[in-house]
């Protein structure tokens, strides 16, 4: 798309260097000018289009990031609650433990004390004539726990003696146990522990990939927003560019058609002017006989109705005019040797007519002129009127 864009800037920058190159738009306003600037807006408007469109996909794509966002934030919360909890629980593990540490310790120093009561009873012993296989089984002892089995061993331990020893074992044994469950709960304090860094590190991770992408669509959308106003700038110079070349188009056609006009209009005053040359080279032989002429052509006559009822004849005049088939013709009949048949004659208050009919009473400077009814005929009546044969 930015190639297009550079590609159409450059056209147009083209385009407008050579229209005013030549210090006259018009030179270069062609209608193929017109046509491939037309085709740029085309090209144009349609990145505009593919542009808004990926502007749109662009924000729901961001709506949708948006909602993710909110998901990892809602989840951190309930996971920082988690946290919280476990922290109490490593502090309450580690509570514990040293408690635990405490009560091995005094344990561990009640089991030396009765240790050395023990060994005091057992020298004591021996001071009074006990029996050497008794020191060897008591001191023979490899540990502890052996001096302990061993001395249990002996049948003539005394009863305070068995009770120390018992004491011994039980001591001997919930150090064992404590210990133990020591050693548990640490165990299960690095499980919290390692439990709740992934926990941290998960979501570190994907608010970071989430913020990676959100600055990602940012840079997108910003570099669109600048794509679609650089189309729409395009789109405005080329626009402005195509209204000036049809304006310039359409005054080179105006001013076509008005030198076709004038063109016209001489040639016109030419033939008119040698019409009218030729008709005074003219006039002047010919005005007496016009004269003449005209004064034969304009006279007064006595004129007459009649009707198809009236003439009695066939209904078809002199020269053949069929007045059934056409009862409102305007037909005159005349004296031949006046009006020539088959003129047209404008009779005053009849209108223009054929000379298309002879009557027998129809002589010299008379005529009779044909009205479709009887009582037309009646208000004709008789008449003087001007006629002209055209």
């Amino acid at each position: 798309m930015t190639k297009k864009l550079t590609a159409i800037t450059l056209a147009t920058s083209l385009i407008l260097g050579s229209f005013y190159f030549n210090n006259s738009i018009s030179h270069a306003e062609t209608k193929q000018d017109l046509r491939n600037i037309q085709e740029q807006r085309k090209d144009v408007k349609e990145d505009l289009s593919k542009a808004d469109k990926q502007v749109t996909d662009l924000m729901s794509e961001i709506e949708d990031l948006n909602k993710e966002i909110e998901r990892v934030n809602q989840s951190l919360q309930e996971k920082q609650e988690t946290i919280e909890e476990t922290e109490r629980d490593i502090k309450n593990s580690i509570k514990d433990i040293r408690i635990l540490q405490d009560e091995i310790k005094e344990l561990e120093a009640d089991i030396q004390k009765r240790q050395e009561i023990l060994k005091d009873r057992i020298a004591s012993y021996q001071k009074s004539g006990g029996s050497m296989s008794y020191l060897e089984v008591i001191f023979g002892a490899q540990s502890f726990s052996d001096f302990i089995s061993r001395v249990s061993l002996v049948s003539t331990i005394t009863e305070s003696d068995a009770t120390l020893i018992e004491n011994l074992k039980t001591d001997i044994h919930k150090v064992a146990e404590k210990k133990k469950l020591a050693l548990e709960k640490l165990n299960e304090l690095n499980e919290m522990k390692a439990k709740q860094e992934e926990t941290l590190a998960q979501i570190n991770g994907e608010k970071r990939k989430n913020e990676q992408h959100r600055v990602l669509l940012e840079k997108k959308q910003q570099a669109l927003i600048a794509l679609i106003g650089e189309l729409k700038s395009e789109d405005k110079n080329l626009a402005s560019l195509e209204k000036e070349v049809k304006h310039n188009i359409e005054a080179q056609a105006a001013e076509k058609a008005l030198r076709t006009k004038r063109e016209a209009e001489r040639k016109r005053n030419e033939t008119k002017a040698r019409s009218v040359k030729e008709a005074v080279a003219k006039g002047n032989e010919s005005e007496e006989k016009t004269q003449e002429n005209d004064d034969k052509k304009t006279f007064t006559v006595t004129a007459t109705a009649y009707t198809l009822e009236s003439a009695g004849g066939s209904g078809t005049t002199y020269t053949g005019i069929d007045l059934k088939e056409n009862p409102n013709a305007k037909v005159i009949a005349v004296d031949p040797s006046v009006i020539p048949l088959g003129s047209i004659v404008h009779v005053e208050g009849y209108g223009y007519a054929i000379a298309g009919d002879i009557g027998s009473a129809i002589n010299g400077n008379k005529i009779d002129v044909y009205v479709p009814t009887e009582q037309a005929a009646m208000k004709w009546g008789v008449r003087t009127v001007k006629v002209t044969i055209q």
